[in-house]
């Protein structure tokens, strides 16, 4: 008999966390899982673990394959997993006992493609539940979800990025070949891959019950490291943005919420406390804009622009096209504007950057010559 739900679960180097993340697996009232435990490389005694655990309960499946990243090890559980629908865990959390039952009651009750439940967060020094950190939005069903509703009053707006609080129907995401960006090494694999599922499915349910536990900044995750973004992940950032561009114009999805996401994201690398665009040298900066144009073209900013928010279309406007070098007295106005509070002090000092360092510099024409550029 095939089984009801495949849970995924990707591993590297979580030698001191898999046991408690399994004994939940191996826990949970619904009894027809299989569990794909997917050794990516791990230095240390994962894969003696792992080994361990499969002569204890035969549903886990064990695949073993070289460091790749954590998008290709879940791709992998994808490719063997045999479940109705299918979840991910990540190996330094754990689940209620009663998830993979609660979860796939809702999705066989409403037939749903995607069902999320809400979550615990629990620190990783204390174990203590960190009562601020949880999720639990109202219950919602929607029978007929369309990517004309992102951003607006739909299920799509409660749901996480995360995939480890959901279910997926498999049939769905083999039909149309729905994958984890396998390049995506450094942050944004969930989020891209949700932007590339939930378009494809009609249905959608949420459920408040808090049915994952996710464990905070777990020592060596990159969760510790999300405050120290470089060049090249802001360019990992534009990349994972032109990628689901694409995909949504390919299928005739493109409009102006995603437009609009997309300003969103990239804003805090131009307009925040201490924002990343301010750091770069000058050569950087002109790539950076680079992408820019690239994104704004692609994403229909000429048709969508008049849709964002007043602040977002003044920085669209800005980047659009560098103000002139300021002569004394727009030099104070400038200094005296970046000295403002909040968002208009932090638009008028990446307004003073652009117009300072960047007016007489020709622009990039276009992209060939960074798009052969990796991210770090």
């Amino acid at each position: 008999m095939l089984p009801d739900v495949s849970i995924i679960v990707p591993c590297f180097n979580v030698a001191a966390y898999i046991d408690i993340c399994l004994e939940s697996l191996t826990r949970q009232t619904l009894r027809n899982i299989e569990i794909i435990c997917i050794n990516d490389g791990s230095t240390d005694n994962t894969w003696n673990c792992l080994l361990r655990w499969q002569m204890k309960d035969g549903r886990i499946i064990l695949l073993n394959q070289s460091n790749a990243g954590v998008s290709a090890a879940r791709n992998a559980g994808l490719d063997a997993a045999r479940g109705r629908y299918v979840g991910f865990a990540d190996p330094d959390d754990y689940a209620d006992p009663e998830m993979y039952g609660r979860l796939l009651s809702g999705a066989l009750e409403h037939d749903a493609d995607v069902v999320e439940c809400g979550n615990h967060v629990f620190s990783d020094t204390t174990a203590e539940l960190i009562a601020s950190r949880r999720r639990s939005p109202a219950w919602n069903f929607e029978p007929d979800a369309s990517p004309a509703n992102f951003f607006r009053d739909s299920v799509w707006g409660k749901m996480d990025i995360c995939v480890w609080s959901k279910l997926f129907r498999r049939s769905m995401l083999e039909t149309h070949r729905l994958r984890f960006h396998a390049d995506l090494k450094r942050g944004g694999e969930d989020e891209t891959f949700r932007l590339t599922v939930l378009p494809h499915a009609s249905r959608l349910l949420f459920i408040p019950d808090c049915l994952y536990y996710y464990r905070l900044m777990r020592r060596g995750s990159l969760s510790r490291h999300c405050d120290d973004i470089t060049h090249a992940q802001c360019v990992q950032e534009f990349r994972r943005l032109l990628y689901i561009v694409d995909y949504w114009k390919e299928h005739g999805w493109l409009n102006a919420g995603l437009f609009a996401y997309g300003v969103r994201k990239l804003k805090p690398f131009f307009i925040s406390k201490h924002p990343l665009f301010n750091r770069m040298t000058s050569p950087q900066k002109r790539i950076i804009l680079a992408w820019w144009h690239e994104f704004y073209r692609k994403a229909g900013g000429d048709i969508f622009l008049s849709t964002l928010s007043e602040r977002d279309r003044q920085l669209a406007d800005l980047l659009n096209a560098v103000p002139p070098p300021p002569n004394g007295f727009s030099r104070i106005l400038l200094l005296a504007g970046s000295c403002l509070p909040g968002q208009k002090g932090r638009y008028y000092s990446c307004k003073r950057i652009l117009s300072t360092h960047l007016s007489d510099v020709p622009p990039f024409s276009g992209l060939p010559e960074i798009s052969g550029q990796r991210p770090d």
